[in-house]
C-alpha cells in the first residue's frame, strides 16, 4: 500500500461483492449503484495497493493471485468492522441491557421440532436483539453451513451430526438424538420385535433431503443397507420432511427421520415405528465461531440455549 494512503470498508464491501459475482454489472445490481461506481470503486483499490486485482477478460473477469489474497482479508475486515460497530452499541447501550443483532441457521427438521421454544425464550428475554433466522440446507457441519460460520454471516448454526470437530470452530453437542425407520401404520414389519436392514429388502426407500444436504442419519441409514447388501428396487428423495411422512402413511414404502419428528404420527397410529435393530449416533449440536470476539448478544444467546435444552 503506498504510504499515506487509505482503503475505506465502502470498497472493501464492493470489491468482495465483486469478487463472489465476477460480473461488475451483477454486483451493480446487487449493491444498488451504478457499475460505474463499483468500477471505480474497484478500480481505486488496485491503484491504493499497486496490484490488479481483476483480469478483464472480455466481457468476464476473474481474482488475480493478489486478489484471491485480498478476497481472504476482505471477509475477515468487513467481520471486524461488524463486531467492533456491536461492540460499540452494547457499550453504549447501558444497564447492562443485551443489545444487537444475531443470525441462526439450522436446518428444517431443527427449525421445525427443536428451535421454536428456544426461539421464543430469547426473544421475549432480549426483545431488543434483532434475530435472523435462516434455513439452512446443509444440515451437517459441511459445505455451506461451515463455510457461513466460518466468514461471519451465521453467528451460530444448529447441526445434526456425528461427533464432528472443527478447527477454528466451537462445536457443543446438546441432544443426543434417537432415529426411527419409519414405515405404513398396517405395514407386515410394524409388530415385529427386531427389524434387521435385511429385512428391508425389496422395500422402496423414502429419502430426506436431497444427497447433498448431507444428511447424518440418511448416510447412516444407507450404509447399514449397503453393508448387508440390501439395495432398494426403487429410492424417492424428498427435500420435505412432512412430505416424506405422508407419503410414508399412504404406503409408499420406508424412511427414516430424527424421532422427534414423528412422534405424533407414530402415537396417533399414522405411521408405525419399526424396532430398528442397528445404532445410529446423530446429535444436535451448535456451531459458533471460536476464534471471533463473542459479544454479549452471543453470550446469552448461548447460555439461554443451555438452559432450555438441559432445564427441559
Amino acid at each position: 500500500m503506498r504510504n499515506g494512503g487509505s482503503v475505506e470498508l465502502r470498497q472493501v464491501q464492493t470489491f468482495g461483492v465483486v469478487a463472489e459475482e465476477l460480473s461488475f454489472s451483477r454486483a451493480a445490481a446487487r449493491l444498488g449503484y451504478v457499475q460505474s461506481s463499483v468500477s471505480a470503486q474497484v478500480a481505486a483499490l488496485e491503484r491504493e495497493f499497486g496490484v490488479q486485482l481483476f483480469d478483464r477478460l472480455g466481457r468476464r473477469i476473474a481474482l488475480t493471485e493478489a486478489g484471491s489474497v485480498m478476497l481472504a482479508y476482505s471477509q475477515e475486515l468487513l467481520v471486524l468492522a461488524g463486531e467492533a460497530r456491536e461492540a460499540v452499541v452494547d457499550a453504549g447501550a447501558g444497564m447492562g441491557e443485551v443489545v444487537g443483532s444475531l443470525t441462526v441457521s439450522a436446518p428444517e427438521t431443527l427449525l421445525t421440532y427443536r428451535l421454536p421454544r428456544l426461539l421464543a425464550i430469547f426473544h421475549e428475554r432480549y426483545p431488543k436483539v434483532r434475530l435472523s433466522v435462516r434455513p439452512s440446507t446443509v444440515g451437517r457441519l459441511v459445505g455451506s453451513t461451515r463455510r457461513a460460520v466460518d466468514e461471519g454471516r451465521v453467528d451460530v448454526a444448529f447441526v445434526l451430526d456425528g461427533p464432528v470437530g472443527a478447527p477454528g470452530l466451537s462445536v457443543e453437542p446438546l441432544i443426543r438424538e434417537d432415529v426411527t425407520v419409519i414405515a405404513p401404520s398396517d405395514h407386515a414389519l410394524a409388530s415385529s420385535t427386531s427389524v434387521s436392514p435385511r429385512e428391508l429388502s425389496g422395500e422402496t426407500v423414502l429419502l430426506p433431503e436431497a444427497p447433498e444436504s448431507g444428511c447424518a442419519y440418511r448416510g447412516q441409514f444407507e450404509r447399514q443397507l449397503g453393508e448387508t447388501g440390501v439395495v432398494p428396487p426403487e429410492r424417492m428423495e424428498f427435500q420435505s420432511i412432512e412430505a416424506v411422512k405422508q407419503c410414508v402413511a399412504a404406503g409408499m414404502g420406508v424412511s427414516v427421520m430424527i424421532s422427534v419428528a414423528v412422534e405424533a404420527e407414530v402415537r396417533d397410529g399414522k405411521l408405525a415405528a419399526l424396532r430398528w435393530e442397528e445404532p445410529f449416533e446423530v446429535f444436535t449440536q451448535m456451531v459458533w465461531h471460536g476464534k471471533r470476539w463473542k459479544s454479549p448478544v452471543l453470550r446469552a444467546f448461548l447460555e439461554t440455549t443451555r438452559e432450555v435444552v438441559h432445564g427441559g
